[in-house]
């Protein structure tokens, strides 16, 4: 049996979207489909309303554990409040229950952190830090997208490697293992037109992260020199996160944290800012969970709330 209230919980992303029953600390069912682009996109009410209301359909809600609340971190709701709101009424109204909308980035860190002060860095595909002080002061430092920003991120890392085989290649740097990796990995497609050809070019090169890291940790000069330039950008942008003055905690999301090698570099880069890195206590669906059963949190602010 559930030991805390039930909440449809939402983590909805540009990429994806999970949506979950969870009674605080146990799943008790999960479906998850496509993300969309944002809150901002026109027509995104109708779009996420639509979406979190089918894959929660999934789950048969109220069958067997009924939920008392929703909790959902929507992609784009921090810098689109009045969307925010339309959500959190719309949604509020397709499920008949409570709902609380924040930012995905605000559940990720109140399930990182519990809930307390801090700094979550999310280094995946893209890059962000999100950094809540206790009075509820918020920044927010990079999420600026591929052309202009995610620096140190999975895309920013795979384009830097494909640059790095491309001035190789024509002799203006020197041979590079990672020129046999990008092959393997483009089936020895021309990289230009790999790129050129994609429908998503950042997510394309994101690809070719992984064997960037794996190089940088045998290594291959190039692949060094680009780590250790996303490990300095990594760092700075966390510790723009965090507050002025004091230790700020920071936990370190995303899928580049998989690379254990790469995961014990940006521990010590954090370390050597003066930061205190910390394991992460949840996920952003159990910071949507701590959302919708609160709001004493320092991010209340930030929180849209709706029957």
């Amino acid at each position: 049996m559930a030991s805390n209230p039930v909440t449809l919980c939402v983590d909805l992303g540009k990429t994806s979207c999970r949506v979950a029953l969870l009674d605080g600390t146990h799943t008790l069912a999960e479906s998850a489909g496509d993300g969309l682009p944002g809150a901002s996109a026109l027509g995104a009410v109708p779009a996420i309303t639509d979406r979190i209301a089918t894959l929660a359909a999934r789950l048969a809600v109220g069958s067997v554990h009924r939920p008392v609340g929703v909790g959902a971190g929507v992609a784009g709701t921090l810098t689109a409040p009045e969307a925010a709101r339309s959500i959190a009424e719309s949604l509020a109204a397709a499920v008949s229950l409570p709902v609380a909308v924040s930012s995905d980035i605000v559940t990720a860190h109140i399930g990182a952190l519990g809930g307390g002060p801090g700094v979550v860095l999310v280094a995946g595909t893209g890059a962000v830090a999100l950094g809540v002080d206790e009075d509820g002061t918020l920044r927010v430092v990079d999420g600026w997208g591929p052309e202009l920003g995610d620096l140190g991120s999975g895309t920013w890392i795979g384009r830097e490697g494909v640059r790095a085989t491309l001035r190789a290649g024509v002799g203006l740097a020197a041979p590079t293992a990672l020129t046999d990796a990008l092959q393997t990995l483009t089936q020895g497609v021309d990289p230009v037109r790999w790129v050129a050809a994609a429908t998503s070019p950042a997510a394309t090169v994101a690809r070719f992260a992984p064997a960037v890291l794996d190089a940088a940790a045998a290594g291959d000069p190039a692949a060094s020199d680009i780590t250790g330039r996303a490990l300095a950008y990594l760092a700075e942008t966390a510790a723009a996160a965090a507050p002025p003055a004091g230790t700020a905690a920071v936990a370190v999301l995303g899928g580049l944290t998989g690379h254990q090698w790469f995961a014990e570099q940006v521990i010590a880069s954090l370390t050597a800012r003066g930061l205190q890195p910390v394991a992460s206590a949840g996920t952003a669906l159990h910071g949507a969970w701590h959302m919708a059963s609160r709001a004493d949190f320092p991010h209340e602010r930030y929180v849209h709330r709706a029957e």
